[in-house]
């Protein structure tokens, strides 16, 4: 009889685990990604949003902004192999005034 029990309570706890890794399968890992002309075109055709700049990173990959002219803005991580990764985004970007002079210039 004891037997029984620690069987169930051995079949109770696995099954458990097993139901917890199917929920983090299913759970997304990272930020979102795509294709970048994919992503262009959407930011483009959704919120009117262009490039505004972009510099390298140490990693390798390439660091977007987009904005519009009404202050939406996007800022994305594109790999070397074209896949852009949503970092951030929001409301009120405003540009530097002139001139336009920067120090890595």
């Amino acid at each position: 009889m004891r037997f029984l029990k620690h069987l169930s309570i051995v079949w109770l706890v696995l099954a458990a685990l097993g139901l917890a890794t199917v929920a983090q399968a299913q759970a997304p890992r990272g930020p979102p990604c795509s294709d970048r002309t994919q992503v262009i075109a959407h930011l483009q055709s959704l919120f009117g949003e262009r490039e505004i700049g972009s510099g390298l990173a140490n990693g390798g990959f390439v660091l977007e902004l987009f904005a519009n002219q009404s202050g939406s803005w996007t800022v994305f991580a594109t790999t070397p192999q074209g896949l852009s990764c949503l970092i951030a985004s929001g409301q009120g970007w405003e540009p530097v005034p002139s001139p336009d002079i920067f120090a890595g210039r």
